[in-house]
This record gives C-alpha cells, structure tokens and sequence, in this order.
C-alpha cells in the first residue's frame, strides 16, 4: 500500500505505464547512496580488522620464536665448492656485466650468510 503512494499510472494504447516521479527517484538514488555507504563502510571495518588480527598474528609468530636457532655451515664435501666461493664467482660475473654496461637482467642485490 505503501509503495503506490508515489505511483502514478498513465494508461496508452490500453496498457497502463507506471510513472517514475521525481520524488520517487529521488528516493531511490537516496536508498542508492545509503547502501552504498554503509557497504565501503563494512568494506573498511573488514579490512580493518582483517589487518589487526593480521599484526596479532605475526607478534604471536615472533614472540614465540624468541629463540634463535644456530646453524653450523656443514664443510663441503670433496670435490664441491665452498659457498663463499659460489658467492665470489656470482659477485665477479655481475661486476663483469655491470662494467660492460649490457642489459643484463641479472643482478646481485644482496649476499646473506645462511
């Protein structure tokens, strides 16, 4: 009952056409915006929260490997190179190519002790 407040109906040709009225789309975009809103706000809560539980997470994670684990490099058996030298040999080739001034996509951008 309601709804047909804002109705208006025009009969053509036998068929009747329902009207949208400037109230009624104002109404409609208003209830657009509305959900619209409400929706990019649930949207940020999310991402949010999603986020904190995130960061919980990972202090949980690092507390909890407080302790550090050493590793002793095992020594190479007979035969293979040692990974400082594997290391040395991969830094001499980049230097090469750098200093060739080639488009090389290779590149060393950091050498990490394991």
């Amino acid at each position: 009952m309601l709804n047909m407040l804002l109705e208006t109906v025009t009969i053509i040709g036998g068929e009747s056409v329902t009207d949208l009225t400037i109230a009624e789309g104002l109404i409609y975009a208003l209830l657009g915006f509305i959900v619209t809103f409400a929706g990019i706000v649930i949207l940020i809560f999310l991402l949010w929260a999603i986020s904190k539980i995130m960061a919980f997470a990972r202090a949980k994670i690092a507390a909890g490997s407080g302790k550090k684990e050493t590793t002793v490099s095992e020594p190479a058996a007979e035969g293979e190179i040692p990974s400082e030298v594997k290391a040395a040999i991969v830094a001499a080739i980049a230097a090469y190519y750098e200093g060739e001034r080639s488009n090389c996509e290779f590149k060393v951008k950091r050498i990490k002790r394991l």
